[in-house]
């Protein structure tokens, strides 16, 4: 939401870690959404960056602003659309299917109109540092939520002993959209490849300001009917980055 390892020389925005049989690689993987805010979550809903047809480039693109330079894409899944044609994390999108991006002040209108008139392909045209780079390739029908099951996450440290070295995560997104404000205890999500978003408390310190809270990408792959309880570690070193999310726990139980 595939176990490429970031191949990209650029810093990504949000950083993005994957977990897979309790294993984990620092990798480059989300689902095409326009992002509204990060690490702060802003009012405003996210918009999907699907065609109507259902169609999903597989890579999150930051609209939230005009750029001389075009969105950023701030990571994309491996194997997805977007990796197979090459599109890396760090990326300016200059402009979609011949529609300008670089400089447009409403952007997220204009990506969801390329993506429209693309019916299902797609050309790119990036700026990777300073090197322009023309992309193409065929983005992926909709997946489906029906067929495969579901999983759920969860951000609560219920049953988690005092002394385990576990920080707590708020789940600010799940595939691209926004988590509710009174957080469920459970957020189902389809089974297969899925990317969250979590904002730490590492310290948990109550003086600090919300826009001081970071936020990082976890790539989970979720199976049917299982249960996955996340939180954040320290790393050694502290700071703002001193901090990965992980699952601390994994509980087989039906999913509604």
């Amino acid at each position: 939401m595939t176990g490429t390892v970031a191949r990209t020389p650029h810093r990504v925005p949000v950083p993005t870690v994957r977990h897979h049989a309790a294993r984990w690689v620092h990798a480059t993987g989300l689902l095409f959404v326009v992002l509204l805010a990060l690490p702060c979550i802003a009012a405003a809903q996210p918009r999907s960056g699907r065609a109507p047809a259902g169609y999903e480039l597989d890579a999150v693109v930051d609209v939230r602003r005009a750029s001389a330079e075009g969105p950023r894409v701030m990571a994309v899944t491996p194997g997805g659309a977007a990796d197979r044609m090459g599109l890396r994390a760090g990326d300016r999108l200059q402009s979609v299917n011949g529609r300008a991006l670089a400089g447009a002040e409403r952007p997220a209108p204009l990506l969801d109109e390329a993506l429209r008139a693309g019916g299902g392909r797609l050309r790119v045209e990036v700026l990777r540092g300073t090197q322009p780079l023309s992309l193409s390739g065929t983005l992926e029908p909709g997946r489906s939520a029906g067929g495969g099951g579901c999983g759920q996450l969860t951000d609560r440290l219920d049953g988690l002993p005092a002394v385990a070295n576990v920080r707590p995560v708020d789940i600010v997104q799940v595939e691209g959209l926004r988590a509710p404000v009174a957080a469920a205890a459970r957020h189902p999500v389809a089974a297969g490849t899925r990317v969250v978003i979590v904002r730490e408390h590492v310290p948990a310190a109550p003086s600090r300001p919300l826009s001081t809270f970071a936020s990082k990408a976890l790539v989970l792959d979720v199976e049917a009917d299982s249960t996955y309880f996340l939180g954040a570690r320290p790393l050694a070193g502290g700071g703002a980055d001193g901090w990965e999310p992980f699952v601390w726990q994994t509980l087989r139980e039906p999913c509604h």
